[in-house]
């Protein structure tokens, strides 16, 4: 997919045992990448991309994961969207977080509790974290990580909330790959915290691509105990929903 996954476990098993089972979550990701991926030329989406392969003929997972990309249009207004300007039909804006999830659920359903995931910047946080360090997520400072004055911006503690994840979309790892309903391009980088990886990580982009149109319709539209956002527009400014304050760490 193009990006690093790190996984971080604190359950109390061996480091054989662990490195086992994040080699096999790590093969949900590549499944997924094998399935999706536009940049393999061999890949389901790639053959149905190219009508090598007919959409009537396609898994039942590649139609599921368009339906869902419709679903996800239609519920923020058309600011995300799996099809850029140009018709190409590219559902890694929800198979990358979306991907990311099922291998959490496979340590999940391995016992695996108390483990982070960190999924290209976006963060899955265990059902069972162990009070400390792991409920604190830093967000980027807008320069990419391998600048030599990279930084963390600001630092989020979950800790006590109900959120378990954290998605931050924006061009200073990989450049403009947002296509934007809004030309203005308002927002530098946006951060939305939440119940769901997911969920998040769409909120994200579209926030991205529809900048503050988008921003009005997602402070009036979802509920704050679902998720919260923060945006940093181009002036240097900042705009964050309602509870999103609450969530910033005490340094």
């Amino acid at each position: 997919m193009g990006t690093v996954f790190v996984f971080q476990i604190a359950d109390d098993i061996s480091d054989a045992e662990a490195t086992r089972l994040c080699a096999a979550a790590s093969e949900v990701l590549a499944d997924a990448d094998e399935q999706f991926s536009l940049y393999k030329p061999d890949s389901e989406i790639s053959k149905l991309s190219d009508s090598r392969l007919a959409w009537g003929d396609a898994s039942r997972m590649q139609q599921s994961i368009k339906k869902q990309t419709e679903d996800w249009k239609a519920k923020t207004s058309g600011f995300f969207d799996a099809v850029s300007p140009t018709g190409v039909y590219d559902p890694s804006g929800l198979v990358k977080s979306w991907a990311a999830r099922n291998a959490a659920g496979y340590l999940e359903a391995n016992g695996i509790r108390d483990f982070t995931l960190n999924a290209g910047g976006d963060i899955y946080l265990g059902p069972e974290l162990t009070p400390g360090i792991l409920f604190r997520v830093g967000l980027s400072n807008l320069k990419s990580i391998s600048a030599a004055d990279a930084a963390v911006n600001m630092i989020l503690d979950l800790a006590g909330s109900d959120f378990s994840a954290v998605a931050t979309s924006g061009s200073s790892e990989r450049g403009e790959h947002i296509w934007r309903t809004d030309q203005k391009a308002d927002f530098l980088q946006v951060t939305v915290v939440g119940k769901g990886l997911v969920t998040a990580d769409i909120w994200a982009t579209a926030l991205i691509s529809g900048g503050q149109e988008a921003f009005e319709l997602f402070a009036s539209q979802v509920p704050a105990t679902e998720l919260v956002a923060l945006a940093i527009c181009h002036d240097g400014s900042i705009r964050a929903t309602a509870g999103f304050s609450s969530l910033l760490a005490a340094i």
